[in-house]
């Protein structure tokens, strides 16, 4: 009988002593490193590393303590948020990774805050070698971008058109959008969210791109863009419409020159250039009804918003011109561009000088001016 006492007693202190040396005298050790699972994001060069689950562990530890984590109870919420910041985690290095870089995880604990609660945690190191990183590519994030150009230079405006291709929401501005003549050129800017774009495995290209204003119509700006076959078109209207006023008269129609307009760049007007037909009039002095005695005067035509086309043609709307006009009942009941001679008055302008500031001086502060009058 004693034989066998003894024996009994042998056995439990075995068992007792194993306890202890597994289970750390009745705590049940938790490996926080053993399925730890390391993840990496970005691309290339510029990765980060970031643990899945930072407590894949607590279930086990929960049951080793007693603890139902599903719990409702919130008398039980202090153990369990005791439990969980026991254990914590550092990365090194966290940012900037690429492929193949080495990164080690390495858990920091504190077992003596879960002391009571027959749990201990075993730290530990562990090592990762970065993989899956994207490699970064170049996006063009103009290349559905069109800019559309619209109107008659130098009044070109400009707009932009684009799809939705980007790999992230780019915006576009330009800057100039208006005043724009051939050759101009144009800055579209695209904004977007450089960061965003890195995430999804971008860089771009560049964040501008130039546009330059296409051969479109344009206004006429100068004398020597006029072909001579308009310039006779215009000059046989003008002639026809005196000779309709039935000046009988009228013994010569002589043309002298012109005078042309161009708007000034920056300008507001009611026309973007006008050309002046002009012409000496050889008429009979009333005053010597005779016919012996010659009257000379001056008249013009005036054409507006003269077209060069994209085609290399030049284009003017021959129906719409001006000439001088005037009316009088009396000398001191008179009006338009007209002079008196005697008891007559004659529609026109008397001496070039008197035309000249008609047509070219009171408009100097807004058109620039030619003339290639030869009359005297």
């Amino acid at each position: 009988m004693k034989k066998k006492l003894t024996k009994i007693i042998a056995m439990c202190a075995l068992a007792g002593l194993m306890a202890c040396s597994v289970g750390g005298c009745g705590k049940t050790e938790i490996d926080v490193m053993d399925g730890l699972t390391l993840e990496f994001n970005g691309v290339d060069g510029q990765g980060t590393a970031r643990i899945a689950d930072e407590y894949f562990w607590e279930d086990a530890a929960f049951e080793a303590a007693g603890i139902d984590g599903d719990s409702e109870d919130l008398s039980l919420l202090g153990r369990v948020m005791t439990i969980e910041e026991a254990v914590s985690y550092k990365i090194s290095p966290r940012e900037n990774l690429s492929n193949g870089d080495e990164v080690t995880v390495t858990s920091v604990v504190d077992n003596e805050s879960v002391e009571d609660y027959k749990i201990k945690f075993a730290a530990g190191e562990k090592k990762y070698t970065v993989e899956g990183l994207k490699e970064i590519e170049q996006a063009d994030l103009f290349e559905n971008v069109e800019v559309e150009f619209t109107g008659i230079a130098p009044d070109v405006k400009a707009s932009v058109r684009y799809g939705n291709s980007a790999p992230v929401f780019v915006t576009y501005s330009l800057d100039r959008d208006q005043a724009l003549t051939v050759g101009d050129t144009v800055t579209v800017t695209a904004e977007f969210d450089a960061d965003q774009l890195l995430e999804k495995g971008y860089v771009a290209e560049g964040d501008t791109k130039e546009f330059v204003v296409p051969e479109c119509d344009r206004y006429v700006s100068e004398l020597s863009q006029i072909p001579s076959d308009l310039m006779e078109k215009m000059k046989h209207q003008i002639e026809d419409a005196i000779q309709a006023k039935d000046w009988d008269t009228v013994t010569e129609v002589k043309f002298i020159g012109n005078y042309f307009l161009s708007l000034k760049p920056g300008m507001d007007g009611s026309d973007h250039n006008a050309v002046y037909v002009l012409y000496r009039i050889e008429d009979v002095d009333m005053e010597y009804p005779d016919g012996d005695q010659k009257l000379y005067f001056y008249t013009y035509g005036r054409f507006e918003d003269l077209l060069l086309l994209k085609d290399g043609t030049c284009s003017v709307d021959l129906s719409r011109y001006e000439m001088p006009e005037g009316s009088a009942f009396t000398k001191s009941l008179s009006s338009g561009d007209l002079f008196w001679r005697g008891d007559y008055y004659y529609v026109g302008f008397e001496d070039l000088d008197t035309m000249f500031n008609k047509c070219v001086t009171k408009n100097v502060e807004k058109y620039e001016y030619e003339t290639n009058v030869t009359e005297e």
